[in-house]
């Protein structure tokens, strides 16, 4: 009898124990997906990134492609800041034509698009200057607003608008609970990867697949690795590098080109080509 009862209380004991870790592991699972939607929910709310880029086209000659790859800017390092409604990207590429700092600044909000000329003007002038002093006397300071809008973009280069728009990469929607676990192909050790959500299940919607370092996912700087594909563009988008969740109030840029003067634009960039053919023949 007493070795019943010593049975049922060894029992009893190994109940309790196994009841007990179950409900640490339920409380440590809450506690873990608490932590988990709250860094969610801090990158939703505004975030900054420094992001080393690839662009591979997806067909034959895609427009937004060849305009990047004539300027020899389809790869190099993005940073900038990511906003609920917008986003800002500052775009560096080592074997651009004109390989500057920033190479030009793009703006994207659900409305528009909006890329600065002016500063991709200015790294084009200096660097004819610097090796043709001469020349500076030929081509003019920037004069004109900054920033030139998607469709002043596309009418320059005789191109659809819808080629050089990029609002549909802002409707992506990081939601802890709507994220879809993925496994790519060139997935890399020790990350989690998810494919985000637009809310839109059209045949051009764009699609992104995001994978964090899992071991340093809590870290201020998140090491990411993303594959952006565009559709409407034929081109995907590879990524790599850090995300940190801060505080962000973005505005779009004010200098702005007016629609009269893109034609002056178009002579400007005349003068350029023909200045350039000039001392290069002199030379």
């Amino acid at each position: 009898m007493a070795s019943s009862r010593k049975k049922r209380r060894g029992l009893s004991i190994a109940v309790i124990v196994v009841l007990c870790l179950l409900l640490i592991a339920v409380v440590a699972a809450a506690v873990g997906y608490s932590l988990v939607a709250r860094r969610v929910k801090a990158l939703q709310a505004g975030a900054s990134f420094t992001l080393d880029y690839e662009i591979t086209p997806t067909a034959d000659s895609p427009a937004l492609y060849g305009i990047l790859q004539q300027a020899g800017a389809t790869n190099g390092t993005v940073t900038g800041q990511y906003a609920p409604d917008a986003l800002q990207l500052s775009i560096a590429a080592k074997k651009a034509v004109i390989p500057a700092d920033p190479l030009t600044r793009v703006y994207v909000s659900s409305d528009e698009t909006l890329y600065d000329v002016g500063q991709l003007y200015r790294n084009v002038r200096t660097s004819i200057t610097d090796a043709y002093p001469l020349a500076g006397l030929l081509i003019p300071d920037w004069s004109l607003g900054s920033y030139i809008s998607q469709s002043q973009l596309a009418s320059l280069l005789g191109v659809d608008t819808e080629a050089t728009s990029l609002q549909d990469v802002t409707e992506f929607q990081l939601d802890a609970k709507g994220l879809q676990r993925v496994q790519p192909e060139s997935a890399r050790d020790g990350y989690l990867y998810f494919q985000l959500n637009t809310g839109s299940a059209g045949t051009d919607a764009p699609v992104l697949v995001v994978g964090f370092q899992k071991d340093k996912f809590f870290d201020d700087a998140i090491p990411v690795e993303l594959q952006l594909t565009i559709p409407a563009h034929d081109v995907t988008i590879r990524l790599s590098g850090t995300v940190s969740a801060r505080t962000v109030s973005l505005t779009a840029p004010t200098s702005r080109m007016k629609d009269d003067d893109i034609q002056t634009l178009v002579q400007i960039r005349e003068t350029i080509q023909s200045v350039l053919q000039f001392v290069q023949n002199a030379s």
